[in-house]
């Protein structure tokens, strides 16, 4: 699980303590969505340079012809 630092302010001890079931459900859904919008935005970079490499009607092809 994941960890978080809790400290108090009255007597300035800090303490690590495990997230609960909610904050670890909020955590990974958090985490998940994060990584979902980097895959889309790389997909969506992907196909953008794979437009951009193919040629216009007006350039034509380099096959020799």
């Amino acid at each position: 699980m994941t960890h978080r630092i809790v400290v108090n302010v009255q007597t300035g001890e800090i303490t690590q303590v495990e997230y609960t079931p909610e904050e670890q459900a909020a955590h990974d859904a958090a985490v998940a969505a994060q990584q979902a919008e980097a895959e889309a935005q790389a997909l969506a970079e992907a196909q953008a340079l794979a437009e951009a490499a193919q040629p216009t009607p007006e350039q034509g092809t380099t096959n020799g012809s």
